[in-house]
């Protein structure tokens, strides 16, 4: 229960920083749009969307570390410090090597292969490598930001992101005043943003934690050969997501320009923001789920990450829904210009998050028991698939929406593959985890889309009047058949408790 306790409290903090992040998130993307105009935009969310890739695998790489962290938690700070500096060597070497990497690839993405206007390609160019300058910071930030949530220092950890959103907002508003090109200027401040951020938090880090002091002659040569190891295979799966993430708008760039990237963008922008309501609860959990395996408690960290796949699968899902059905109306007041086919990239992009997310939990239980090699193999390769399918659709003269036939097929394949590699390496019931979660979760979702789809016409609501009436009734029906369909007897006995303890909370004050 005291796990539990802090795990809410967590995840509380992160949800207050969340809806702030998301708040200024969204004025921001709307203030860039306007700055930079769709074609910059578009040419911004291809080249530059290393970013997003970044913060998704610097999460997947700090996996990796904060395990070995949790671990090694109750033997000291001497050992921790071993850790970490061993840690911090690796990262180092990763980061070199992502650069050299980028920087090679660099030289043949822009000679002919990306379609974008000449008179642009300087500025692009110029973005592309601010983002791989921005990128070996970032890499080696991996280890402060393990520690942060190895510690579940949540508070700070909050508090830097917080600051990142307004750092963003202010350089999207000094976008309107600039006098320079406006692309090149983005591209710059916001890898000038990034190095600082990361710098802060070294700082941070340095100052309150004592394990974090650089000692190069305390690194254990045997046990940066297994982080390596273990790293490596993390870092290939999550290079794999992320050419799935950033390959499509490569791919929608070669056959339609950078007008669909630009809508592919805002839907990109949507999936992050709401994903942050499911992320938050896996970086409440995660450490939980580590230490239980590292003390031996499979049982306890089975049961945690179920749990974790019911109420990720639930945050997601209040706002997914919501905007699944009312995405034009939506994105109209959100944005100026609304891009062609961006309301329904981000329906469809909202429904493959909400398949990934029926398995997402157990990735921490693999993780953690540390059998990787296989299972990260097999996600690679079933991140990959995605291209073959899209490029012989888009071949054959479908529209830009049939690329993600590839991306469901894909996401599919990885929630079997996740609910396989847990019951096999975990002894987890797979068949009842099945039953549980997603023959559950999903049949749900399919009925209160059927409701909602049409309900609001048959009062002739207007757009106002059909958003709020969709929002209210969603949510009473997704919390309403979670509650009653989805969670077991104990954990609805834990609701109930939790509920109450809130309740006579208030009431004192």
């Amino acid at each position: 229960m005291q796990n539990s306790s802090r795990i809410i409290l967590n995840t509380g903090i992160l949800y207050s920083k969340m809806f702030l992040n998301i708040f200024i998130a969204l004025f921001s993307t709307r203030l860039i749009l306007n700055a930079l105009g769709t074609n910059d935009f578009g040419i911004y969310a291809l080249v530059g969307g290393v970013i997003g890739a970044l913060s998704f695998l610097n999460k997947a790489m700090a996996t990796a570390t904060q395990r070995y962290l949790s671990y090694n938690r109750g033997k000291g700070i001497e050992q921790l410090g071993k850790v970490f500096n061993t840690s911090l060597i690796l990262h180092v070497l990763i980061g070199i090597l992502f650069v050299v990497v980028l920087e090679i690839c660099g030289l043949f993405l822009f000679d002919g292969f990306l379609n974008i206007e000449s008179s642009r390609l300087a500025a692009a160019k110029f973005v592309f490598h601010c983002m791989v300058a921005s990128t070996f910071f970032s890499v080696i930030a991996v280890p402060y930001d393990a520690i942060m949530n190895a510690k579940e220092n949540m508070l700070v950890f909050s508090l830097f992101s917080v600051l990142e959103s307004v750092l963003k907002l202010l350089i999207a508003i000094y976008l309107f005043y600039t006098p320079i090109d406006k692309l090149m200027t983005y591209g710059l401040l916001m890898a000038l943003m990034m190095v600082s951020c990361r710098t802060l938090k070294r700082l941070y880090s340095h100052y309150k934690y004592k394990e974090t002091k650089i000692r190069l002659g305390v690194v254990d040569f045997k046990l940066l050969k297994e982080m390596a190891c273990y790293s490596g295979w993390i870092t290939v799966e999550s290079v794999c997501h992320i050419a799935k993430g950033e390959g499509i708008p490569v791919v929608l760039n070669l056959f339609f320009g950078t007008g669909v990237n630009a809508a592919y963008g805002v839907s990109t922008q949507v999936r992050q923001n709401i994903g942050f309501f499911s992320e938050m609860i896996f970086k409440s959990s995660n450490p939980q789920v580590m230490r239980n395996i590292g003390d031996g408690f499979i049982d306890k960290s089975i049961k945690l990450s179920t749990t974790v796949c019911k109420f990720s699968y639930l945050l997601m899902a209040l706002l997914s829904i919501p905007l699944i059905i009312e995405a034009d109306f939506i994105l109209s007041l959100w944005l100026k210009n609304v891009p062609d086919y961006a309301a329904n990239f981000c329906r469809l992009v909202l429904g493959t998050n909400l398949m990934i997310m029926l398995a997402r939990g157990l990735n921490f239980l693999i993780d953690g028991i540390g059998k990787i090699k296989v299972y990260r193999i097999t996600l690679s390769v079933l991140n990959l698939i995605v291209f073959p399918i899209a490029l012989i659709l888009l071949k054959m003269g479908a529209s830009p929406y049939s690329v993600f036939i590839g991306i469901f097929f894909s996401d599919f394949l990885v929630v079997v593959a996740r609910i396989y590699f847990a019951a096999k390496y975990s002894g987890m019931n797979a068949f009842e985890f099945c039953k549980s979660v997603p023959l559950r979760l999903a049949p749900l979702t399919i009925f209160i889309l059927c409701v909602l789809w049409k309900l609001p016409s048959l009062f002739h609501l207007t757009n106002w009047g059909s958003l709020i009436f969709t929002l209210l009734v969603s949510s009473v029906l997704q919390i309403l058949t979670f509650y009653l369909f989805v969670l077991d007897k104990n954990e609805q006995k834990f609701v109930f408790e939790f509920m109450g303890k809130i309740k006579r909370k208030l009431c004192r004050t």
